[in-house]
């Protein structure tokens, strides 16, 4: 008893373990999802801004080279010295790198790896240009003009950073800033204490970048985060919603078998009952008891399959011999209701891979199905063809047809034409496109008004000599997910 106790133990602990992991597990996916949300939000943030700041480098970049090329023109009529073919240079290598990056924003080409080479290129282009501008004679050359012109446009480059959304970029900018005014002071393109006083303005203007890009990046994150949470709320409050729905429909379907039973078993107990009558009374109970079963197996069936846990068992079949058991099978279903159960497939078609109880399931749903709505005197017709190196599978009645509008809600979880249908609770076709799916397949439907409905499943051909796993379609198969599962199903459901 010790040992069996500590066995016990051992496995509550080695359960309980596994599902700490599991739930650490998910929290960590579900922050790195969160991550990768702000991440995407900040990127596209950061594209428009781009894209801005293209627009701002073109405004500047033409307004030098109209500047350029204005004095070209007065140098004809007045006494402005003529630009020199440095300045020349300079204006028209600008202008043509703020148009081709105007370009490739405006067709949405747009890279995290950008936010540093646009960068870089601006000031590799500063620095080219105050040096090629210092080619000639050019008046307009020497400080303060364009040493001026540069003292700023390092300090704009600094604060850029800000508009790229990381602090990396704005560290990349400012010191790229940094760099260029060091690298025209080391040469003589510009004053030593002109230089020092930009180098000021630039680290004001990184750090003012800086405290920008805290703030948008605090804004955006909180922004996220918050629909993140109201899509988490409306999430639980639909899974909330389904379960009271579920509670409603199960506590409503399993009053009237249970009431029957009480009812039977209350007659059999306190009245005197002749044989002939008391096993009639048990047979009710039978059959209510048979009803609530497959009203919890259905449940159970399509939890599984939302839960991703259904496992088929795929084998060689034969398709006739499988139409002939569920005929047999579900035959006096349709007897009852006066309907006739037909069977239509040729006894040469190839065998198929699947899973015979899984199969059956189906077809034992779409003609259950079939049979609550073909009025009596109707024909339901079982079928098998063919059909693009696979064997479809149909379930045919002369019933009242579906309305278009409601062929695509057929196949979800609960959906009753009607609601308190008593025929049923909606599970049987979301169960049956469950299982076909398993099997790599699909399920349609065809109707018409009047004249009945077609529902259609295909089932893969078995090949001899081809190489099979053992299962198929499992999408839990680890040891801690069993574990948990196990678990969970042992414990005790919690009270609604």
């Amino acid at each position: 008893m010790q040992s069996n106790n500590m066995l016990d133990s051992r496995q509550a602990l080695a359960a309980e373990i596994a599902e700490s992991v599991q739930l650490q597990l998910r929290a960590k996916q579900s922050a790195q999802n969160l991550s990768a949300a702000i991440e995407k939000n900040l990127l596209e943030e950061a594209r428009r801004a781009e894209l801005k700041l293209a627009y701002l480098r073109v405004g500047a970049a033409g307004a030098f080279a109209v500047f350029v090329f204005a004095r070209v023109l007065l140098s004809r009529v007045t006494s402005v010295p003529v630009p020199t073919m440095g300045s020349l240079a300079a204006a028209l290598g600008w202008m043509t790198f703020a148009a081709g990056v105007l370009v490739i924003l405006r067709r949405d080409w747009y890279k995290p790896w950008l936010r540093r080479a646009f960068p870089i290129a601006d000031a590799v282009l500063l620095v080219a240009g105050l040096g090629i501008s210092r080619i000639g004679a050019d008046p307009f050359a020497g400080p303060p003009g364009l040493a001026t012109t540069f003292a700023v446009l390092c300090v704009v480059l600094a604060f850029t950073g800000a508009f790229r959304l990381t602090r990396s970029a704005v560290e990349l900018t400012t010191g790229l800033a940094a760099g260029a005014l060091l690298v025209a002071a080391a040469l003589g393109w510009l004053p030593v204490v002109a230089a020092g006083g930009s180098l000021v303005a630039v680290v004001l203007a990184g750090v003012l970048a800086l405290a920008v890009t805290d703030m948008v990046r605090r804004v955006v994150m909180n922004e996220v985060g918050r629909v993140t949470l109201d899509g988490m709320y409306d999430e639980a409050q639909k899974i909330i919603d389904a379960r009271e729905e579920i509670l409603r429909i199960v506590a409503h379907d399993l009053r009237n078998p249970l009431n029957t039973i009480s009812m039977a078993t209350t007659m059999l107990i306190e009245d005197p009952v002749p044989e002939a009558s008391r096993v009639s009374s048990l047979r009710i109970i039978q059959r209510s008891g048979e009803r609530m079963n497959r009203l919890i197996q259905d449940l159970l069936s399509v939890t599984t399959i939302e839960a991703g846990r259904l496992s088929i068992a795929p084998q060689k079949m034969s398709v006739p011999e499988l139409l002939r058991e569920a005929s047999e099978t579900l035959g006096p279903i349709a007897k009852e209701k006066s309907i006739t159960l037909t069977v239509n497939g040729a006894d040469d078609l190839p065998a198929v891979r699947a899973d015979h109880a899984r199969v059956l399931q189906v077809i034992g749903n779409l003609v259950g199905n079939a049979v609550k709505f073909t009025p009596s005197g109707g024909t339901i017709t079982l079928s098998a063809i063919r059909a693009d190196g696979r064997v479809q599978c149909s379930v045919a009645d002369t019933g009242p047809g579906i309305p278009p509008a409601q062929i695509p809600r057929l196949f979800g979880k609960f959906w009753q034409a009607k609601r308190g249908d008593g025929r049923g609770v909606g599970l049987g076709l979301a169960i049956a496109r469950g299982i076909v799916e398993a099997h790599g397949g699909t399920i349609e439907v065809q109707s018409e008004i009047g004249k009945g409905s077609v529902f259609t499943f295909m089932l893969p051909v078995w090949r001899e000599g081809a190489v099979y796993r053992d299962t198929m379609q499992t999408q839990q198969t680890q040891t801690m997910q069993h574990t948990i599962s196990s678990r969970r199903d042992e414990a005790p459901a919690p009270s609604p």
